[in-house]
């Protein structure tokens, strides 16, 4: 399952020479190398510009150097690395194998011996895995590769060692709904327990066919895993006991992977573990090894370089038929790969149709849920196709499972069905393009990685002009506008640039990286160095700077009714200065604000902190009125009274504006992004990891109306005119409200 290299693609790696592509993700690209002396490897080359970022390489190492610690039969570990290369990249063990979902979904469930040779081969996986100091966090049938010797548990990289637990601050938390396990789910302290958990689920799905939490909704499953029990019904009894176990809701109660090993041998009532031992030629059903000896063995040409495109279209593969049950477990690629949009390296638009497809995914709320039937697939009888004859979309996907080798894992490449809703465009330009966009007047404005800022048309997505900052910044810009100026900021500057015409008409020199500007009246105001800047609209002079110590102002200034709020990063403090003249009216410690912007509304300004708390502060006298410690350390929207907050623990919080209380709460299924209130009574937020979705959620129930797959981590998103705008690494999409 290869796919050949292209122009760009590196053809040596440290010292493995490069032979094809095998997928990528959001962290980088993997490919198949090649020893020295012949060995395949899979080697994963991180993205440029997350490889520059100093915090990313240390969690990178950190997480590398766990992973090396895992070494057992049923793992596949990491065989070298280079965090500090240029680029850093990791090799692993290279799987050829079958996936644990693909097996299920194209054979059917599994008879009692091979679920319990696969419960002891997995069970000493984890055993391993955790006396490495490693919790996994993401266990699923698509990271259970399967081999003639025994599975193998692969993808450790979004696990992140015990001791180094504090780095899901980054708001990473990986995990898949129907797997992971309550306390993920509920942000509470996350240990070996969870992995636990969901081997259960992974065995449940093996003997039936579904999920224990049945099926549905992101949002309907992990309510259904805190709050309700598992459905076992078609479980043997020779295992029911112990899967029950492993889905205790209490991480204590849980067995250990030893335990369970013990509880194995118990059950199977002999000397040994398990009736068939998972290294055994026979341990799988007979279908499956048949597969599994096909993608193992079937002869494959060399993949050549083919040559640069302007244009990359993916070729759709045609839509399987339908069938009465779709396996809820499979990887979210293998049940749609129709869905992806196409991938771009230009800045065309791809017009797309009016969404006329029905709403068919229930809607469900945080009170109201009912199981979804559990119904087992179809046996499959045709044995799938080998690595010849792969499309090139298949070799993509295939990462969620057949092609993914252990150590660092690039999950996350991949893609789900849209409930019908179709973008009304979509547009990129090659370069990363993650900043929020800003739309007014029929136009939307985004900003880019590569220093560009963007100005597309509204309604159809055709670029009007593009603007070139010239200096290298760290991250795209968000953006502020007044007075017929949008202002971006590049390197160690500020610019105003004329909206109609995308002219410069100024730059002003901040002295140090500039951050996130603000504008109203005349001013625009940005940080950069040890200052905050309130420079002249008209002609970018200076007109007053604040300063609090020798430390850089890094977060992002907010204006209302003639005052500036920002926080300083290094004292923990909000203040609040005099929009016209820089002086303080009065400070505010809040802890250790984040770099994100406040909002401020009917006379309160909220601000959120990297150490984990919504504060609600005064905005006459900067009096606390109430905290909320939601963590996460990102902006808030507020409307009609409450207060919309994207927390850690992959939520959307709903709170009282007066008191902090919380009205509803939305689980999302990955990382989210700063939320946005529309005009239609709902809120949206997207995510950053794992399902990569944009959701709307209704404002005052907290029921989910839709969600759409933007396949990549996504920026905050932008309300107007009846679309959400939500950019993305590689483009922007205009989707029907």
């Amino acid at each position: 399952m290869f796919e050949a290299l292209e122009a760009g693609d590196p053809r040596q790696v440290g010292r493995y020479r490069i032979v094809a592509r095998l997928g990528a993700g959001g962290m980088g690209r993997v490919y198949l190398g090649r020893t020295p002396g012949g060995r395949a490897v899979a080697v994963k080359v991180v993205r440029p510009e997350l490889a520059e970022d100093a915090e990313f390489r240390r969690r990178f190492a950190r997480e590398v150097a766990a992973a090396r610690r895992v070494n057992g039969a049923f793992t596949a570990g990491v065989v070298d690395a280079d965090p500090e290369g240029a680029p850093a990249w990791l090799a692993t063990v290279y799987v050829p194998g079958l996936s644990l979902g693909e097996a299920v979904a194209a054979h059917g469930p599994w008879p009692l011996e091979p679920v319990l040779a696969l419960a002891a081969g997995l069970a000493e996986g984890l055993e391993v895995i955790h006396a490495a100091g490693v919790v996994h966090r993401d266990l699923k049938p698509s990271n259970v590769l399967l081999a003639a010797d025994g599975p193998r548990v692969i993808d450790f990289g979004i696990s992140l060692a015990g001791e180094a637990s504090v780095l899901t601050r980054t708001g990473v938390m990986p995990g898949t709904p129907g797997f992971m396990s309550p306390e993920q789910l509920t942000a509470r302290p996350v240990g070996p327990a969870c992995d636990v958990f969901a081997l259960g689920a992974v065995l449940t799905f093996t003997a039936t066919g579904a999920a224990p939490f049945g099926t549905g909704s992101a949002h309907a499953v992990n309510f259904r895993t805190v709050y309700e029990e598992p459905d076992l019904t078609g479980l043997p009894a020779a295992v029911r006991a112990i899967v029950a176990r492993c889905l205790t809701k209490d991480p204590g109660g849980r067995p250990s992977p030893a335990e369970l090993l013990h509880q194995l041998a118990e059950s199977a009532g002999g000397d040994r573990a398990v009736p068939v031992a998972p290294t055994e030629a026979d341990w799988m059903p007979e279908a499956v090894a048949r597969t599994v000896q096909l993608r193992t063995t079937a002869p494959s040409p060399p993949p050549r370089p083919t040559p640069a495109r302007t244009s990359d279209p993916e070729p759709r593969s045609a839509t399987p038929p339908a069938t009465d049950a779709v396996p809820p477990a499979r990887t979210i690629a293998e049940q749609d790969r129709t869905d992806a949009q196409p991938r771009h390296t230009s800045p065309a638009t791809t017009a797309q149709p009016p969404d006329t497809s029905p709403e068919t995914a229930p809607v469900v709320g945080p009170r109201a849920y009912a199981h979804s039937p559990r119904r087992a697939p179809q046996p499959n009888t045709a044995v799938p196709a080998g690595p010849t004859g792969v499309s090139r979309r298949r070799a993509l996907l295939g990462l969620a499972g057949t092609v993914t080798a252990g150590g660092l894992s690039v999950a996350g490449w991949y893609f789900v069905k849209s409930d019908g809703r179709k973008p009304r465009w979509t547009s990129a330009d090659g370069a990363s393009i993650y900043a929020t966009p800003l739309v007014s007047g029929g136009v939307v404005y985004v900003s880019g990685s590569e220093t560009f800022l963007y100005a597309l048309d509204a309604a159809t997505g055709r670029q009007r002009w593009k603007f070139d900052t010239v200096e290298d910044a760290e991250a795209p810009s968000s953006l502020a506008m007044s007075g017929g100026l949008v202002y971006v900021c590049g390197g160690k500057r500020l610019y105003a640039v004329d909206t109609a015409t995308g002219k410069r008409r100024w730059s002003f020199p901040t002295g140090g990286e500039a951050h996130s500007p603000g504008a109203t009246d005349g001013l625009a105001y940005v940080s950069g160095d040890t200052y905050l800047y309130a420079v002249d609209a008209t002609d970018g002079r200076q007109r007053w700077r604040f300063r609090t110590d020798a430390t850089a102002f890094r977060a992002a200034p907010a204006v209302a009714d003639g005052v500036v709020y920002v926080g300083k990063i290094s004292d923990g403090m909000l203040y609040a200065l005099d929009a016209a003249t820089g002086e303080q009216r009065w400070r505010s410690d809040v802890g250790i604000v984040s770099s994100e912007r406040p909002v401020v509304g009917d006379g309160v300004v909220y601000c959120t902190t990297s150490g984990g708390s919504l504060f609600a502060v005064d905005a006459a006298n900067g009096k606390r009125k109430w905290e909320f410690p939601g963590g996460g350390g990102r902006s808030v929207a507020v409307s009609g009274g409450l207060v919309y907050y994207c927390g850690s623990g992959k939520m959307l919080h709903a709170l009282d504006a007066a008191t902090g209380n919380q009205r509803w709460v939305f689980p999302v299924g990955g990382a989210p992004s700063s939320p946005a209130v529309g005009g239609d009574g709902a809120v949206y937020v997207a995510t950053a990891s794992d399902d990569k979705y944009l959701y709307a959620v209704d404002a005052a129930t907290g029921e989910q109306r839709w969600r759409f797959p933007t396949h990549e981590a996504a920026s905050t998103p932008a309300v107007a005119n009846g679309l959400v705008y939500v950019s993305t690494f590689e483009r922007l999409y205009a989707v029907p409200v």
